[in-house]
C-alpha cells in the first residue's frame, strides 16, 4: 500500500478461499507483505486488494481472479513513494465444492516487460512511460493518457492536474468517459471508438469545467491488434474565450465601420442639400433693394432650409449623445407606472385611433434601467402601431414582460400592416430608412431604439408578416444603480 512501507514484491504471496456468490476469506499472507501493510485488512480480500494496488484496473480482485484462472500475466502499476514500479501478478487456482475456489496470487517485481504477455501493458509500458512522463512534464496545460480498450485509465501524467489539484494517481483504473457529461461525452465515446478502428483524431471536449483540444492515436501490440490508446489533452479554455472575445471585436469594429459609413452618407447628403439651398439663395437675394418683393420669398426658403438643417443637426447630435453615455442614471422602474405614464402622453393619438392595449406584466412588474430608454422604446412602438394600423380592423398592441436567464425580456406585438423582412429586413434599423410613405417620419425612431439597448449590452428580434402584423423582442440586462 502506497506509504505503508517499502514493499519489494518478491515471493510476496496471498492465498483466498472464494465460496461461490459470497464474499473471498483470506487464508494466507506472506509475512513480509502482512508486516509492510499492517494498515490493511486482509481478511477481506476484495477490499485489501484496492487499498494494496489503488493504481490497478478495477475491481482489482476480479481482475486479479479472472487473469490467474486464464493463465495470464497481469501486469499492473504501483506508485511507491515518488516512483512507478510494475508489479506482475501470477498465481494458481484450485477447484473447491460447490463451485468454490482456492485462489493462491503471487506477486513479483517487473522491472521491464519486453515480451508482454496476454493481459499485460501494451508494449514496454515502463519504457513508454518514460518518454510519456518527459512529454508531460513539458506540455504545459496539458495531460498524457493511455486508456485501455475500454476507455479505462492505465498512465495518466501531466502539469495540467498541478493547475486543477488534483492527483492523478487516483484516475488509474477508472473510466475516462465519466469525467464527461453532456453534449461532449457522446462526442467522446464516438471519437474513441474511431480510435479502436484505427484511426487517429482531434476533437473539443469539456473536463473539470475546462475546454481542452483532444489528440487521440491508436497503440497496437505485438500482434498489430489496437488494445490501447494514446491520448493527449491540451487545455484551450483562455484560448476559447480569447476567440470568442475577437469575435465580438470583429462584430463591433463591422458595426461602427457601418456607422461611419452612414455618417459619411448623412454628411454629403442630408447635410450638403439643406447648405446648397441655402448658398444658392443668398446668391438670389437682392442686397441692393431688400424691399425687392422677390426677397421675402428667398427669407420664407432660407427659413425652410435653416430647419431642415438645424432637425438634421440636432438628429446627429442625438445620435452621438447615446454612443457617449456611459454613465446613464439607473432607477428601479414599474412597468405599470411607466405605461400607464405613456398612455397619458399619447392619450389623443391613442384614443383617436381606437387602439386596444393588452398588457402581461405579472411575471416581470419591475426592473433597473434607464426611464429614458424604457420611455423611448414603448413611445416608440405605440405610435409606430398607431401609424401602420391595419384599416380593416381594430390596431390592437399586445405587451408581456418576463426573465430568461441573464436578460429582462420585453415582448411588444401588434396586428397591423406589417413589414416584408426579406426585402427591408436588414436596413430597418438603419438611420433615416423608411419603408411607409403614407405616413410622415423621418426614419430615426428605430435606429435610436436599437443604439440604446445595444449601449446597455442589450439585443432586439423583430418578426413581421406583411398584413398580419409586427413583434419586437427586447433582451435587456438589469443594470446596477
Amino acid at each position: 500500500m502506497e506509504g505503508s512501507g517499502t514493499i519489494d514484491f518478491i515471493n510476496s504471496l496471498i492465498s483466498v478461499y472464494k465460496p461461490a456468490n459470497s464474499p473471498a476469506e483470506c487464508l494466507f499472507v506472506s509475512e513480509r507483505l502482512r508486516e509492510a501493510c499492517t494498515s490493511i485488512d486482509f481478511s477481506t480480500p476484495e477490499q485489501a486488494f484496492e487499498q494494496l494496488f489503488p493504481l490497478a484496473p478495477k475491481p482489482v480482485f476480479e481482475r486479479f481472479a479472472q487473469a490467474i484462472k486464464s493463465g495470464d500475466t497481469l501486469v499492473v502499476p504501483y506508485r511507491q513513494e515518488s516512483s512507478l514500479l510494475f508489479v506482475a501478478v501470477e498465481g494458481n487456482v484450485l477447484p473447491g465444492a460447490n463451485k468454490a475456489c482456492y485462489l493462491n496470487f503471487h506477486f513479483s517485481k517487473r522491472d521491464s516487460t519486453p515480451n508482454p504477455p496476454k493481459g499485460s501493458f501494451q508494449r514496454n509500458l515502463l519504457e513508454d512511460r518514460q518518454l510519456y512522463q518527459r512529454i508531460a512534464e513539458n506540455f504545459p496545460r496539458g495531460t498524457i493518457d493511455v486508456l485501455d480498450s475500454t476507455f479505462h485509465y492505465i498512465y495518466t501524467e501531466g502539469t495540467e492536474y498541478n493547475k486543477l489539484k488534483i492527483d492523478p494517481a487516483t484516475l488509474i483504473g477508472t473510466c475516462h468517459l465519466d469525467l464527461i457529461h453532456g453534449d461532449s461525452l457522446e462526442a467522446a465515446q464516438a471519437h474513441l471508438t474511431q480510435v479502436l478502428k484505427g484511426e487517429m483524431v482531434t476533437y473539443e471536449t469539456t473536463i473539470w469545467n475546462n475546454t481542452y483540444q483532444s489528440n487521440a492515436v491508436p497503440l497496437r501490440n505485438e500482434n498489430k491488434e489496437i488494445d490501447h490508446i494514446l491520448l493527449v489533452h491540451q487545455n484551450i479554455t483562455n484560448a476559447k474565450k480569447l476567440e470568442a472575445e475577437r469575435e465580438v471585436l470583429i462584430k463591433d469594429l463591422e458595426s461602427h465601420n457601418e456607422e461611419l459609413l452612414r455618417f459619411a452618407y448623412i454628411v454629403s447628403h442630408n447635410l450638403r442639400a439643406p447648405i446648397v439651398n441655402i448658398s444658392l439663395l443668398l446668391d438670389l437675394y437682392n442686397e441692393k433693394n431688400p424691399a425687392d418683393a422677390e426677397n421675402q420669398e428667398v427669407i420664407e426658403n432660407l427659413k425652410v432650409s435653416t430647419n431642415l438643417l438645424n432637425a438634421t443637426l440636432q438628429d446627429l447630435i442625438e445620435v452621438v449623445s447615446i454612443k457617449k453615455q456611459k454613465i446613464p442614471k439607473v432607477e428601479l422602474i414599474n412597468f405599470h407606472l411607466l405605461l400607464n405614464n405613456i398612455e397619458k402622453s399619447l392619450f389623443n393619438q391613442l384614443k383617436e385611433s381606437g387602439i386596444k392595449i393588452h398588457k402581461d406584466l405579472s411575471a416581470l412588474s419591475e426592473m433597473n434601467y434607464v426611464y429614458a430608454h424604457l420611455e423611448n422604446f414603448f413611445m416608440n412602438f405605440l405610435t409606430n402601431s398607431v401609424k401602420y394600423k391595419h384599416p380593416d380592423r381594430t390596431p390592437e398592441v399586445w405587451i408581456k414582460t418576463y426573465k430568461s436567464k441573464e436578460y429582462c425580456v420585453i415582448e411588444f406585438r401588434d396586428n397591423g400592416i406589417g413589414l416584408d423582412l426579406e426585402r427591408y429586413g436588414d436596413r430597418l434599423f438603419g438611420l433615416y430608412q423608411r419603408f411607409h410613405n403614407h405616413v410622415e417620419g423621418k426614419g430615426m425612431g428605430l435606429y435610436l431604439v436599437r443604439e440604446q439597448i445595444r449601449s446597455n449590452d442589450g439585443k432586439i428580434e423583430i418578426s413581421s408578416k406583411v398584413g398580419e402584423g409586427l413583434a419586437f423582442t427586447l433582451y435587456l440586462r438589469n443594470l446596477i444603480g
